[in-house]
């Protein structure tokens, strides 16, 4: 069951990268600095996060993303 928790989890830490990717590239779209950052900032966090769940909770035997 802990597997079955942590495929939830990266899917949607992935689902929440993705939907940042699109609004960054929306705000350089529409030439809006302050939200371009702030976009990128969150798709460093999240990215950030999975990659300590991946160090360091998840199976070494399986990724998941």
């Amino acid at each position: 069951m802990a597997n079955q928790y942590s495929v939830e989890i990266h899917q949607y830490i992935s689902d929440k990268i993705a939907a940042a990717t699109r609004q960054q590239k929306q705000a350089e779209a529409a030439e809006d600095s302050a939200a371009c950052q702030f976009y990128a900032g969150q798709v460093y966090e999240l990215v950030k996060i999975r990659e300590y769940m991946a160090e360091n909770i998840d199976l070494k035997t399986q990724k998941y993303y």
